[in-house]
């Protein structure tokens, strides 16, 4: 598929959060977008997944990611892990596993369907890393790892639940010239200069985890090569209601608050 001349709308890690989801839809459908990449984790953390999926199944991405909270639940399914099996402690693993025995078959259908990694003419997206599949790409030190292994100018990944670009161009004699943006503000926009490559990261939908307790999520211009970043308020206190009244752990209640 032709990837250039198309606005992206990237979403990533929503994680059962559907007020977050519809709050950022809302937002997105003024500004515009043509095509949808979801890079990932569907599920998990709060009591909305059958929602989620069934909105992210009508988005029809062009691009669909396995996120590990999405292969955690199905491998719960499938008996081929227990809760936890791929880490998270005490939260994470209870709360998969209800969710596991809570979404509908077509919901499960949709999650198998999700894939590890995707190549667009003008792009490739991951959910965590290109060297490991759940990598955290946090800074400079793991994108220059990972460098290497892209098979496009620009990698689209999620999994840090940070709006952030690592980007590297390369100097006359040859040494990688890194530059680093992180997005705190409400819109932030980064221009990928002609010969650079990197990572573009819009954020979490569902838990933003850099102190500001927005939503995030990305319009990307793979032609122009315009990365917009976009911060949108959700009603936290529904969110919070909805995870007491279900019966989950208070702190995934308590950390949406301040943004953690």
């Amino acid at each position: 598929m032709i990837s250039f001349g198309v606005r992206y709308l990237v979403l990533s890690d929503v994680h059962g959060n559907a007020v977050a989801l519809d709050a950022v839809l809302r937002d997105a459908r003024k500004r515009g977008f043509d095509a949808t990449v979801f890079l990932g984790d569907a599920v998990g953390y709060y009591p909305a997944p059958e929602e989620v999926v069934t909105t992210l199944r009508e988005l029809n991405p062009v691009a669909r990611l396995l996120g590990n909270h999405d292969a955690q639940l199905l491998s719960v399914v499938d008996g081929t892990s227990g809760p936890g099996g791929m880490g998270g402690g005490a939260i994470v693993g209870p709360v998969l596993e209800r969710q596991a025995k809570g979404v509908s078959t077509s919901a499960l259908d949709w999650l198998r369907s999700l894939e590890a990694h995707h190549v667009e003419d003008g792009f490739e997206a991951v959910h965590g890393g290109l060297v490991r599949p759940w990598q955290y790409l946090h800074g400079l030190a793991e994108a220059e790892e990972n460098l290497p292994y892209l098979s496009r100018p620009v990698c689209l990944v999620g999994h840090t639940h940070v709006p952030r670009v690592l980007a590297a161009a390369t100097a006359p004699d040859g040494h990688k010239l890194w530059r680093q943006v992180t997005f705190r503000d409400e819109e932030g926009t980064y221009r990928m200069p002609p010969r650079a490559t990197g990572f573009l990261n819009p954020g979490s939908v569902g838990q933003p985890r850099d102190s500001v307790p927005l939503a995030s999520y990305g319009l990307y211009d793979a032609e122009r090569r315009r990365f917009d970043v976009i911060r949108v308020a959700f009603d936290i206190v529904k969110v919070q209601r909805a995870v007491r009244e279900a019966r989950y752990p208070e702190a995934l209640a308590a950390r949406l608050a301040v943004g953690r």
